[in-house]
């Protein structure tokens, strides 16, 4: 009701304005061709308020902006100028208005946040047109943004944020074998997150008992410590603690070590687009239409001006794809124009460059040892676009015993497809597994291939590695095998058909001490089923071991069951040399925003029994609970409870377990606030007016919003909607002001009796100003026990009022015969 009321209340003070402007002297609503003359007693009317269409060099921006003339200046906002990607330090920004005119205009900010324009200044023209009520503002080229046809990103960034607090994330899991005994371990993450980064440890805490219940084993197991902070303008990424070498290239290794690590990090800018867009170029002599079409479907629609333009666009395939772009003039002549391209994201824009540089010491028994660290490392990684058709990469590890360092280069062969290729040397001075020999200086070769399209994609890779060749991770392991001369060969292809479904046919081939060690093939195929199948699925699977011709094979059908989140399956696996079985399956979701999930599976075995297994799944969100049973005539139990702790804004919280990143949405303590992620409803407030998005993506700027519309009409919800994003590994703190008022409608009279002019501004103390209507009647949003209204009447003199009104109403309170007391006079 409330909202409804605040409309109508808008409106009828627009009408005022109008009826008033003949008699007001700040706010003036009839149309001019020109700034008003003396001959309309311009002394009287020093400054106007408009509401103009704003057009910049004959273009409509189509934005309505509020518009204030004094003198032969013209002020538009800077928030809506740089709205228009319009630099406004190019124009005039000593404000010549005077923070009382504008009160008197009723805005609410302040003067420095106007932008003047003069219809005399040199370098750009300002009109004002009465008859379309429309600024025409004419500016030199070089003020403009540089215009571009599509975009070379996925979305505008917003910069991420992070709140400050302590997290754990806890995941107890307790089983009972059916022969006895018992197994409790407990995952827990802990986590400070801070806008200066972000502190993670985690570990497991292990306890096992026999069946007589004695423990065999009480531990902690320390697994990563790591400090993590992130840069998003200068992309990078600096962790300090336990890191592993991040290879930006295919063909390199990575380790575990103890140091500190920098690196390059698009992932923490996820709206840059790395990789090379396809550019269409072209040329039009009037202005024209332009549509981009990509494999048949309409990508985009842009407007051009006489001359040459490129279109640089994002089309959603990764692979071949075909463009049309059909241009159509003023006068009606139509051209279309084919132009095939290829994308693909193993490349890197010209002149990008991608790095990791990794220093520390060698992490050792991992998960076996929570202290454990040994020789001095390190890595380099690197990849530079040297051409939009061409990356150069680079690799280098090593310690004082061995390196091995690499070149490698990805080529986009015009349209049909990448080749990939790569040369690493290596060198061991002494290896702490053979006696130092020629063999200790070895080499790598890489080559691959690779090709997409819609219905079709093929990828091979071939990697030939000599004998004596070792990396980092070779050289620290006993296994002797593994540093000896290797060839792997991969093969892969799809064929889709819009009726016959997804063909796969796969190859690999690995090769030690020259003979065949492991040779498979695997093909597999998912048909399209008819519609009256209702929704089904199936997936037929064979592999063959080429070595000892030997054939496995899996075939498995699912389907809903009606409109209810659950579903059936049936499989069967075929083992030649092995046992074959038989499974049933029933499945019920789990609800995202909260309830109860079952899994039940039977398993037939020929050379076996038979294998059941239930699972009940539980969430809310304080937590994950999970129990269940499996086994044939015996069976195990488990049970688990997953979550998280909190603490935020001065207060413990309890959750379901959280993300990488996770957002507190708080409502300012009201309770049952509808709150939706994305448009999607995911829960209301708590008691407290609390409600957890548990995971968000990080630096992805994501809406949130409140649901308004079932609220109670003394709500008030000034802010309804918000987009922010937040740094990977924090919180963020989403507030929405929602608050209770009592609304009411005066009627303002003065000392005479008289009611308070049409028109007069009403100013209440931190609030927007408002006007008078008819009878003197005021409409205030939000009134207290005690209100002190200023009104400022249309000669310029000012009155004061004074009133009482109840509060926590949920109706609007109609308060009448408020007398408006003039400054300076004391007579009722």
């Amino acid at each position: 009701m409330i909202i409804h009321l605040k409309f109508k209340m808008s409106a009828l003070a627009q009408c005022i304005t109008l009826i008033a402007s003949s008699s007001f002297t700040h706010v003036y609503a009839q149309t001019f061709t020109e700034i008003p003359s003396a001959s309309i007693n311009v002394k009287d009317i020093p400054y106007l308020k408009f509401y103009l269409e704003l057009v910049i060099n004959t273009y409509s921006t189509q934005k309505v902006v509020p518009v204030i003339v004094k003198d032969d200046q013209y002020f538009i906002l800077k928030k809506d100028i740089e709205n228009l990607d319009l630099d406004y330090s190019k124009f005039t920004n000593e404000s010549t208005l005077s923070e009382e005119e504008l009160i008197k205009l009723g805005f609410a900010n302040t003067a420095n946040e106007w932008v003047k324009f003069e219809s005399d200044k040199e370098g750009y023209t300002v009109k004002y047109e009465s008859q379309s009520q429309q600024l025409h503002l004419n500016l030199p080229a070089e003020w403009l943004p540089e215009q571009m046809l599509g975009r070379d990103y996925w979305y505008k960034q917003t910069p991420a944020r992070s709140g400050v607090g302590l997290l754990n994330n806890y995941d107890a899991y307790y089983s009972v074998p059916h022969e006895g005994g018992s197994v409790f371990n407990l995952y827990t993450e802990q986590r400070f997150f801070s806008p200066y980064g972000s502190l993670t440890n985690s570990g497991i805490y292990n306890s096992v008992e026999n069946n007589l219940g004695q423990k065999k084993s009480n531990e902690y197991m320390r697994y990563d410590t790591t400090w993590r902070f992130d840069d998003e303008k200068s992309i990078y990424t600096v962790e300090l603690g336990d890191i592993y070498s991040l290879n930006k290239n295919s063909w390199a290794s990575s380790v575990r070590m103890g140091g500190i690590q920098i690196r390059k990090n698009y992932s923490i800018r996820p709206d840059l687009i790395t990789y090379p867009l396809p550019q269409f170029k072209g040329e039009v002599g009037l202005p024209s239409t332009v549509d981009l079409f990509i494999n048949g479907l309409k990508n985009s629609t842009d407007q051009l001006q006489p001359g040459p333009f490129l279109i640089t666009n994002v089309p959603f395939i990764n692979g071949r794809g075909e463009a049309v772009i059909v241009t159509k003039d003023a006068v009606g002549r139509q051209i279309s124009t084919t132009v095939p391209f290829y994308v693909s994201g193993d490349l890197l824009k010209k002149g990008m460059l991608d790095y990791s540089v990794s220093l520390g010491t060698l992490r050792e028994n991992y998960g076996l040892k929570n202290f454990d660290y040994g020789d001095l490392v390190g890595s380099i990684d690197a990849r530079y676009g040297l051409g939009n058709w061409l990356t150069g990469e680079f690799h280098l590890e090593g310690n004082d015993k061995t390196w091995n360092t690499g070149v490698g280069a990805v080529f986009k062969l015009y349209n049909y497809g990448v080749l990939n290729t790569s040369y690493t040397q290596s060198f061991i001075e002494e290896s702490p597994f053979a006696d130092k020999s020629d063999k200790d200086k070895g080499h790598q070769f890489t080559v691959g291939y690779q090709y997409q399209q819609n219905h079709f994609g093929f990828n091979v890779s071939h990697t030939k590695r000599s004998e004596g060749f070792s990396n980092l991770a070779t050289y620290y392991s006993s296994d002797l095998s593994s540093t000896k001369s290797s060839e792997n060969t991969n093969a892969n292809i799809f064929i889709s058909g819009r009726n016959s479904g997804t063909f796969g046919l796969g190859y690999f081939n690995i090769k030690r001490d020259n003979f065949t060690s492991t040779e498979l093939l695997s093909l597999s195929w998912a048909p399209v089923l008819p519609k009256f199948m209702y929704g089904a699925s199936v997936s037929l699977s064979a592999n063959q071991d080429l070595n000892d011709k030997s054939w496995s094979g899996a075939l498995q059908v699912t389907f809903p069951l009606g409109q209810t989140p659950s579903r059936m399956s049936a499989g069967h696996q075929y083992q030649e040399n092995g046992a074959s079985s038989t499974y049933l399956n029933y499945s019920y979701q789990m609800p995202t925003s909260g309830g109860v999930g079952v899994d039940l599976t039977h398993r037939f075995n020929e050379q076996g029994k038979d294998f059941n297994q239930a699972q009940v799944r539980y969430r809310n969100r304080y937590m994950n609970v999970d129990a269940g049973i499996s086994g044939d005539n015996n069976y195990d139990q488990w049970y688990g409870v997953s979550g998280s702790v909190v603490w935020m804004k001065n207060s413990l919280f309890f959750s379901n377990r959280l993300g990488e990143s996770f957002a507190l949405v708080t409502a300012n303590k009201n309770a049952n606030i509808p709150i939706r992620y994305e448009n999607n409803l995911i829960g209301e407030t708590n008691k407290n007016g609390y409600l957890f998005v548990p995971n968000v993506t990080p630096y992805y700027s994501a809406k949130y919003a409140i649901d308004p519309l079932n609220l109670p009409s003394n709500y008030s919800t000034p802010v309804i909607e918000q987009q922010i994003s937040a740094k990977l590994g924090t919180g963020i703190v989403i507030d929405f002001p929602v608050k209770k008022v009592t609304s009411a409608t005066i009627y303002l009279k003065l000392v005479d009796g008289s009611a308070v002019p049409v028109g007069s501004i009403v100013h209440q103390n931190g609030k927007d100003s408002t006007y008078v209507g008819m009878d003197g009647m005021a409409y205030i949003e939000e009134v207290n026990p005690t209100n002190t209204l200023n009104v400022v009447l249309e000669d310029g003199s000012s009155c004061q009022a004074k009133f009482e009104a109840e509060i926590n109403t949920i109706e609007i309170q109609s308060i009448a015969n408020v007398v408006c007391q003039m400054h300076g006079d004391e007579s009722e």
